[in-house]
């Protein structure tokens, strides 16, 4: 009976560690695109699939009168198909207010991928190319172009310290009209907490010669080994008496492997 018991014992403790460094592996390799304006290098290990959406609210009279937007689901599907890249469909679906007339609809939708091309080292950062097919839309949707488009990145990220990091984002994005917008950010990523993160960020969209400049602060908080709860909210600095955003949301890794 006590050898039973001690094999029970051992047997238990081999088993808790084990889960225990299963979760702590998968909480390493955990990674999220959400929240925040600007997007990370880092790629979907093969065979992971991650779900990442949220909700958002938004106040703003940046181009004429006020208007309400609530972005009742913007969900993107993210897929690591191989070591070196992963596949990205992303849709968002709107319904904005403004006065007495309500226009609804999806947005932002698009689908493309996110390839590894340098791992980064001490001084060379960690770089991604990022490529999206812009959908246009139809009728039923105010906010998408009638025509395709495409927005093609480069990432960046330095890691500066076990709990700091600096990453930066340069992109084209094409609506099918028109030169294409410039867009340009920057974020400084803080983990003061094993399970939490914290990002601040600026970032300019622009072309033909006009340019806003926003900054965002958004937190990350890992409830569990593959699930991430996420807050940020949006400051306009060309106008910020005319702008507030408030976004929660989350991400999920469907699957280990």
């Amino acid at each position: 009976m006590k050898t039973f018991f001690k094999t029970f014992l051992i047997s238990s403790l081999v088993a808790l560690t084990s889960a225990f460094c299963a979760s702590a592996q998968e909480a390493e390799e955990f990674t999220a695109d959400r929240p925040g304006a600007t997007t990370g290098p880092t790629v979907l290990p093969k065979g992971r699939v991650q779900l990442e959406t949220g909700f958002g609210w938004e106040r703003s009279a940046l181009e004429g009168p006020w208007a309400t937007t609530w972005t009742v689901n913007t969900s993107m599907l993210r897929w690591g198909f191989s070591d070196m890249a992963e596949l990205r469909l992303q849709a968002n679906y709107l319904i904005s207010k403004q006065g007495g007339e309500r226009d609804f609809g999806f947005d932002s939708v698009f689908f493309g991928t996110k390839a590894r091309l340098h791992e980064g080292g001490k001084i060379m950062p960690a770089i991604s190319l990022m490529a999206n097919v812009l959908v246009p839309g139809k009728k039923g949707s105010a906010f998408l172009s009638d025509r395709w488009g495409g927005q093609i990145g480069l990432l960046f990220e330095n890691t500066l310290a076990p709990w700091c990091s600096l990453g930066y984002e340069a992109d084209l994005i094409w609506n099918g009209y028109g030169s294409p917008e410039v867009f340009f950010g920057a974020c400084l990523g803080f983990q003061p907490w094993e399970r939490l993160s914290i990002q601040v960020e600026e970032y300019n969209i622009g072309g033909g010669g006009s340019v806003q400049c926003w900054s965002e602060l958004s937190l990350g908080f890992q409830a569990a080994p593959r699930l991430q709860l996420d807050l940020a909210s949006d400051l306009c600095l060309s106008s910020p008496d005319r702008y507030g955003i408030l976004m929660v949301g989350l991400s999920w890794q469907i699957t280990k492997r």
